[in-house]
């Protein structure tokens, strides 16, 4: 009987021991995922074109971080963030919840220069003497202005500067110079523009903003690299060149998205050649339906660029330079052509031809 018992009284305590150790072992339960929901509206201050609001509509999160595209980290729920420079920005928002899942969403911010200032050139009672003025979208901290004023016949740049917010300054008749502005906020942002100005004021470049262009005539000696297109792709080191018998007129027409007035067209020569590929005559005509077309300006030159310049004694930088016209009577046209009727000897030769509003 002792015998029988021995080996029951075994069976149980491994029983009892396989039944507490099954009780030890967790059970595995299924974890929550909790997906949160990144997202937000951006404000732009009204008062500073720098400063921009940030308006959280996440959902299910427990923590927010806020990368601004110019290395800055902000956690709060509302944040307001202000740029130091102009540029492009990709602001991100990562929303993440308590279970370590997250989300994103990303918006860019551009701020463009002329969005922020803007500038102007008046005429005075002084022959040409032109007031400038800086309306800076935020408060002005500090400015400065670098006018670099060009002799038409000397070729000659003299520099200078100024730290009012509305300086005067003088240009010679003729010429075609440049500025630029640098403008401080009280935030610290910092913009700069840059423009031409000529004694009449700011004259803006819209060549480039063209939607198609045509000529009549076609470079098919060298190709594409000395073609018509190179007259107004806004590089000075390519040029738009016809070496043989120049079959006239050369029209080389312009359309714009929509009417603009163009107040002053620029000519820029070639790189060699002296002045025998110049243009000699030519009319810039002006068109709203591209069939009929008004006269806005027509010049006959006696001598040609680089034969002027070195008449002048700028023989040794008689090439790739600005020749400016004024329009006389400015009007919007949608398109603008450029008419040669003759040149100097029989070829033509140019870098650029461009449209200034």
């Amino acid at each position: 009987m002792r015998k029988f018992l021995k080996p029951l009284g075994l069976l149980f305590c491994l029983g009892a021991i396989v039944s507490c150790s099954k009780k030890e072992i967790p059970v595995p339960t299924e974890s929550t995922v909790i997906n949160p929901l990144a997202d937000y509206t951006v404000t732009p201050d009204p008062t500073d074109g720098f400063t921009f609001k940030f308006n959280n509509l996440g959902k299910d999160y427990t923590k927010l971080e806020w990368r601004f595209g110019d290395d800055t980290l902000n956690t709060e729920t509302n944040p307001t963030h202000t740029y130091l420079a102009t540029g492009t920005y990709l602001v991100d928002l990562k929303a993440i919840s308590k279970t370590g899942d997250f989300s994103h969403k990303q918006v860019n911010i551009n701020i463009i220069p002329d969005s922020v200032l803007q500038v102007t050139a008046e005429k005075t009672n002084v022959l040409y003497q032109l007031k400038f003025n800086a309306i800076l979208k935020g408060t002005v901290k500090s400015i400065l202005w670098t006018f670099n004023a060009v002799d038409p016949e000397t070729n000659v740049t003299t520099t200078t500067t100024s730290t009012e917010l509305s300086p005067l300054q003088s240009f010679t008749f003729g010429s075609f110079n440049n500025f630029s502005v640098t403008a401080t906020t009280d935030k610290g942002s910092v913009v700069t523009i840059s423009k031409s100005v000529t004694t009449d004021g700011i004259a803006t470049d819209i060549t480039q903003t063209y939607i198609s262009y045509n000529s009549t005539n076609e470079n098919t000696d060298q190709g594409p690299n000395e073609g018509s297109l190179k007259l107004v792709d806004g590089n000075l080191s390519t040029k738009f060149g016809f070496y043989k018998p120049f079959p006239v007129p050369e029209i080389a027409t312009l359309q714009f998205k929509s009417a603009i007035t163009v107040k002053l067209y620029a000519i820029v020569n070639g790189n060699d050649s002296g002045s025998d590929r110049d243009p000699n005559e030519w009319y810039v005509e002006g068109s709203n339906d591209g069939n009929n077309w008004d006269v806005l300006d027509h010049q006959v030159l006696t001598i040609g660029f680089a034969d002027y310049l070195a008449s002048i004694g700028q023989g040794s930088s008689q090439y790739n330079r600005f020749f400016y016209y004024p329009i006389a009577n400015p009007k919007p046209y949608q398109y603008y052509r450029w008419r040669i009727v003759s040149t100097f000897k029989g070829a033509f030769q140019i870098d650029e031809f461009k449209l200034y509003k």
